[in-house]
């Protein structure tokens, strides 16, 4: 999510920060999605469903942005930093009841476990099937098609908007599981974001080259001071930094 940040502190230019944010995302999430692939704590049916929706979208996303800007000019700039602002906005208002909603689903995949074996029992087994084959396919492909699309157009929100939408969808997986899923889609998405922003030469490649040497000492810091910083006051304040953020580019 450092496309806000480029943007509203080093004023770089919309439409060159989201390019510059989609590359660094996709280097950065390959090293995660390595680590969760090793683990086996990645669902690649639940990740090719994502795809099959969410990577033609986020080609579509950038190809509305390059048409735009070819079209229009400058024009484009308002429209992604206004995306980026309702972006924003939402995913901060779903950082705040992500645990909350992640408690319910526990609950519910506690209640079934101990549910007794009758006749409204069998009923729910065969909807469950139906919903498994066909429903629940179909729903994440469309979660990975409007999550694309955002992310073609503002390279933010993805991993909380997935989280939480696989939350509902599949509420047995762990909390592992939602993660893995998330940063190894997350790799195809922004790589296919990426590619096209190489190809419309929107990428400042110093920059994603900084960026990537200042992740490594931030990763290690940042490690170190969540063991000091209790999550219920980190969720908030970042919930506020990103509304904040969200206001000032709308």
């Amino acid at each position: 999510m450092l496309a806000p940040v480029m943007i509203l502190l080093f004023r770089v230019p919309p439409i060159w920060a989201v390019g510059t944010d989609m590359t660094y995302s996709a280097v950065t999430k390959a090293f995660g999605a390595y680590v969760h692939l090793r683990q086996k704590t990645v669902n690649m049916k639940i990740v090719l469903w994502l795809a099959c929706g969410s990577v033609p979208a986020t080609m579509a996303g950038v190809g509305l942005v390059q048409y735009i800007r070819h079209t229009y000019g400058d024009a484009v700039n308002g429209l992604i930093l206004k995306s980026i602002g309702v972006t924003l906005l939402i995913v901060a208002v779903l950082l705040v009841a992500k645990p909350y909603i992640m408690r319910r689903q526990e609950k519910k995949r506690l209640e079934r476990h101990v549910s007794v074996l009758d006749e409204r029992a069998v009923l729910e087994k065969q909807r469950d099937a139906r919903w498994e084959r066909y429903v629940r396919p179909a729903l994440t492909i469309a979660v990975g098609v409007a999550v694309g699309f955002l992310v073609g157009l503002t390279s933010v929100g993805s991993g909380t908007l997935i989280i939480v939408a696989l939350t509902f969808l599949f509420p047995r997986l762990s909390s592992k599981e939602l993660v893995g899923a998330d940063i190894v889609h997350a790799v195809m998405l922004h790589l296919a974001g990426a590619m096209l922003y190489f190809q419309a030469g929107t990428i400042n490649w110093g920059l994603t080259g900084l960026l990537l040497l200042g992740s490594l000492p931030g990763v290690v810091i940042g490690s170190r001071l969540s063991k000091y910083i209790p999550d219920r006051y980190m969720r908030p304040l970042l919930a506020t930094v990103l509304v904040i953020s969200g206001w000032k580019l709308m």
